[in-house]
């Protein structure tokens, strides 16, 4: 059945083209320091190393796996410990480029590199939608690479900026489509959003605010179909990823949603949300000026401002949950710019102030990428510590770990880039199930205390014992510390 959608140009944004000079030749300075200071970092850290995080070692094992024909892991089976709630996309794309040839690290670094590009694409298409000026769009497109969250995950492997990258093409699609009355477009907004989802599924939220948009400019209907449609293109999709995982999907989604929350997690979220805004300024001053173009000085409440409603919402929810930081930001820093972009280019802020805010910006992330000395950056931060390399990987293999060596890591990668299937998956999740003796932990605490494993590897600092989870805690209970390789300690099974 066909849609019918009625064109009204009043419901578009339309801009007059004019932009202040200054506002533009500071928004260009941001992009290009943005773009400059990304290279720099890249070019830094990646020769010889792995990713920094244990997290993108867990995608990568997920990839790997998938490459060898093993979709999604029982939370115990014969081969390991499973447990994950991360969805299917941006592991199977990785799966794909390692079966092509690649190496799992480098797969990673090309697609989380890719998603940053695609994100500011998609954003450039969303400015562009709402008739923002090409010269105003395009650095402010470029500056999703001009934050604190971007220096600290492109280090990693992320699904944010994929799913982000996703959901937002589905803005220009929602748009073209009402503009051209071609309901096919509006179609390829639903799937956009549905491939977000399969990314990460919160992204699922994007329906709200374009299903509200069309309900609102009179269009209940075809609100109706792109709803209707989009879920059950979702629910298939997800269907098809239980039947294809014999079922481990739904099972390890279930085991691993809440993250651990506990009712406390609730009442700290606001307060941890906030402190995460706060934390990066290159992302709450577009937050900030997107707020005063919605609600302070609103010209109209359209969908850019609907979506910046939902995508705070659902990032507030999202903060509940044990563990999560600062890269859930990605959204609302997107959100926020296509808020501001769309101000901008119809006169909403004051235009050398906003000029003055944009290169002070662009001043202080010069600073803390080039970085000037006593002044916190990611780099600085990053040269403190010990990176984990592959020359730690192979000096690991190459003293304790002959082949046929039964061991286990709580980071994949000691396993991966020897080809080998890592026995534990998510270390973060096990922990939870050696705490609440699920089945999976309990396994692994027997495992441990009969000393099955030749070798016990982890991942964090020797000095921190104050730190550890009830995984490390277990493991240091029954295991002795033989060696260091930062950042790894290998440890072997306590005589006692």
């Amino acid at each position: 059945m066909s849609l019918v959608l009625i064109h009204r140009d009043d419901e578009l944004d339309v801009s007059s083209g004019h932009v202040d000079p200054w506002l533009l030749a500071a928004l260009w300075t941001l992009a290009i320091v943005a773009v400059a200071a990304a290279a720099r970092l890249l070019a830094w850290y990646w020769p010889g190393r792995v990713f920094d995080g244990v997290t993108s070692h867990i995608w990568t094992a997920l990839a790997w796996d998938l490459a060898h024909g093993h979709f999604y892991r029982p939370l115990l089976g014969p081969d390991g410990y499973g447990g994950t709630r991360y969805m299917p996309l941006l592991f199977g794309a990785q799966a794909l480029l390692i079966r092509l040839g690649l190496d799992p690290i480098r797969a990673g670094v090309l697609l989380m590199q890719g998603s940053v590009l695609a994100a500011a694409a998609a954003l450039y298409a969303a400015l562009r939608g709402h008739q923002v000026p090409r010269r105003l769009a395009t650095p402010l497109a470029l500056a999703v690479f001009g934050t604190v969250i971007y220096q600290q995950y492109c280090t990693d492997l992320d699904p944010d900026y994929l799913a982000s990258a996703l959901a937002m093409s589905s803005i220009p699609l929602a748009v073209r489509g009402v503009r051209y009355q071609q309901p096919r477009w509006l179609f390829a907004a639903g799937l956009a959003v549905v491939l977000a989802a399969l990314t990460k599924v919160t992204a699922l939220a994007y329906l709200v605010p374009i299903a509200w948009w069309l309900v609102t400019s009179g269009r209940a209907r075809a609100a109706a179909w792109f709803v209707l449609g989009t879920i059950a293109l979702f629910t298939a999709a997800a269907g098809l990823v239980e039947v294809a995982s014999h079922g481990a999907f739904l099972e390890s989604f279930r085991a691993t949603i809440s993250g651990g929350m506990r009712s406390s997690d609730v009442w700290r979220a606001v307060p941890k949300f906030l402190r995460e805004v706060a934390i990066d300024p290159f992302v709450a001053v577009p937050v900030i000026v997107a707020c005063w173009c919605a609600f302070v000085r609103p010209r109209r409440f359209g969908l850019p401002q609907m979506i910046l409603v939902t995508v705070s919402a659902i990032t507030l929810v999202i903060f509940t949950s044990p563990g999560t930081v600062g890269n859930h930001l990605v959204d609302l820093h997107m959100a926020s710019l296509l808020v501001a972009g769309v101000g901008m280019a119809h006169g909403q802020l004051p235009a050398r102030a906003a000029a003055a805010v944009v290169a002070g910006m662009a001043a202080a992330l010069a600073a803390i990428s080039f970085p000037v000395p006593g002044i916190p950056s990611v780099t600085a931060t990053l040269r403190a510590q010990s990176l984990p390399s592959r020359a730690a990987v192979r000096a690991i293999h190459g003293e304790f770990l002959p082949q046929g060596t039964r061991y286990l890591s709580t980071d994949p990668v000691i396993a991966v880039l020897y080809d080998e299937r890592p026995l534990l998956l998510d270390a973060f999740n096990l922990s939870r199930f050696v705490r609440e003796r699920t089945a999976a932990g309990r396994d692994l605490e027997q495992r441990l205390r009969r000393h099955d494993f030749a070798f016990v590897i982890v991942r964090e600092d020797p000095l921190g014992s104050q730190n550890h989870n009830d995984l490390e805690r277990l493991i240091h209970s029954t295991y002795d510390v033989r060696a260091v390789r930062n950042p790894f300690v290998v440890l072997v099974p306590r005589v006692d």
